[in-house]
């Protein structure tokens, strides 16, 4: 959904969510390199030192745990989410922005419903949950599904909202 501008000065709406994109890309090849390096460390200290150390094992389930929700935040943000698309090519350009806007409203919905799911799930973790790795509670390792549910929320209304701009827009002639 990397939003470009036809003229020379893009806005800084479109600014402001490139450079988001551009955050959770870094951060994703970030959080890939360190799971790779530990993950290839521990396979190291396995062979050379029959052992390993305890901690790197629990950190790569949350380093993939973080990996895949902010993956499904870029999928959501680049719009190359799984998607069923089996007639759109046969529909008009009005039609099929119509179509676009039900899709994105309801994908709105549903992540309004998740990240208040996981608002409930952190405020429960905090409660009831313990320590966790390195002596952090449980609930700060958790704090991607918030975070993520709540970025995918903001990519599905940025969507949304710019499918409901082109709706406004006059109708393109046709190109012949």
């Amino acid at each position: 959904m990397e939003i470009t501008e036809t003229d020379a000065t893009p806005s800084l709406a479109s600014r402001t969510l490139n450079a988001i994109i551009k955050l959770e890309e870094v951060l994703l090849s970030i959080l890939l390199t360190v799971m790779i390096l530990l993950a290839c460390y521990q396979i190291g200290l396995r062979w050379f030192t029959s052992g390993g150390l305890a901690w790197i094992d629990p950190l790569l389930r949350y380093l993939v745990l973080w990996s895949g929700l902010l993956g499904a935040v870029l999928a959501t943000a680049r719009d190359n989410h799984i998607a069923l698309d089996a007639v759109s090519y046969l529909l008009q350009r009005q039609l099929k922005l119509w179509v676009h806007l039900l899709i994105d409203a309801f994908c709105v919905l549903v992540s309004v419903f998740l990240f208040r799911a996981t608002l409930l799930f952190i405020k429960s973790e905090i409660e009831y949950g313990g320590p966790g790795l390195f002596g952090l509670d449980t609930w700060l390792w958790f704090l991607i599904f918030p975070i993520a549910f709540g970025m995918i929320l903001l990519h599905f209304s940025i969507d949304a909202a710019a499918t409901v701009w082109n709706l406004l827009q006059p109708p393109e002639p046709d190109k012949r």
